[in-house]
């Protein structure tokens, strides 16, 4: 039981029937076609927890997360997430780092910092399923997000409306929550055969203290984020989005290279003074000119 009257439940299993509670949420969402992951993608996510324990070297575990109105019982929101304890991490970075793959609020629920709530509830959630340290920091939580200068017209307006928010007040809303752009050229591979990997993301972190990220521990967070909650058991190297990716990261930290972190905010204020997007631009590539 949380303050305010909300219950947190979470869980690792895919025959768990609050997944099923999580995904009428969930399915009101998120729309886009390569970004939707369906029932059964969840519960393939979750089915591989304990094979997917120790891969890579690492410690994992994919959960799914809703807070309900403990009076009501009615739907408020919730997360699904990979933690990740990287054992390794260079100084100043947290041992355990998170993809948050989905987070959602239900729109009748909005304005009262659930969103916030989440976040928190995924860190603490994050860390204990990960045996973190005690006296470990909040971990790092990374996001996709939708790139709004890559969205057609017509699949601006479709999640904006089906959504309940625009693109880039959806942005803005996890700039409060301290979101930061990775300054990398990320796709999301292919979520299942009948899907397209996609470039139309713009990739961000919270909870990261530095201003840069090592590329090693990056490499070792979207190693495990593709072969786990992407591919659901596949090889990343092998994968044709996921492996570039990795082969250049590692390339970078050879070069004792780092991933640079932009602010959001900047390209946020400038966005909102254009009369039309920006369609010869990703959000990244702003974002870099105007912070």
């Amino acid at each position: 039981m949380l303050d305010g009257g909300l219950l947190l439940r979470a869980t690792d299993r895919a025959d768990a029937p609050l997944l099923e509670h999580f995904f009428a949420g969930y399915d009101k969402a998120f729309v886009l076609p390569d970004e939707r992951e369906e029932l059964d993608g969840f519960r393939a996510c979750l089915a591989i927890n304990p094979q997917s324990r120790h891969r890579f070297g690492r410690t994992h575990s994919e959960l799914v997360m809703v807070v309900d109105d403990a009076g009501t019982g009615e739907l408020l929101g919730g997360a699904n997430f990979l933690a990740t304890r990287i054992d390794d991490a260079p100084a100043g970075h947290p041992p355990v780092a998170v993809a948050l793959n989905y987070l959602f609020v239900e729109q009748a629920a909005r304005g009262r910092g659930l969103s916030r709530v989440l976040k928190g509830a995924v860190g603490e959630l994050a860390n204990a399923a990960v045996d973190a340290p005690a006296d470990a920091p909040p971990p790092a939580l990374f996001i996709e997000q939708n790139d709004p200068l890559k969205l057609t017209d017509e699949e601006y307006a479709a999640d904006s409306a089906h959504a309940g928010i625009d693109q880039v007040d959806r942005m803005a809303v996890w700039v409060r929550l301290d979101a930061r752009l990775v300054d990398f050229p990320y796709i999301q591979p292919a979520l299942s055969a009948g899907q397209e990997s996609d470039d139309g993301l713009a990739y961000a972190v919270m909870n990261f203290p530095g201003d840069a990220l090592d590329p090693e521990w990056f490499a070792a967070h979207l190693e495990s984020f593709f072969g786990i909650s992407v591919l659901k058991g596949g090889d990343p190297v092998g994968d044709p989005a996921a492996g570039p990716q990795l082969a250049a990261l590692r390339a970078l930290a050879d070069d004792r290279g780092q991933v640079p972190l932009l602010p959001m905010q900047p390209a946020i204020d400038a966005l909102r003074t254009l009369p039309n997007r920006p369609k010869d631009v990703t959000f990244r590539e702003f974002a870099r000119k105007t912070g």
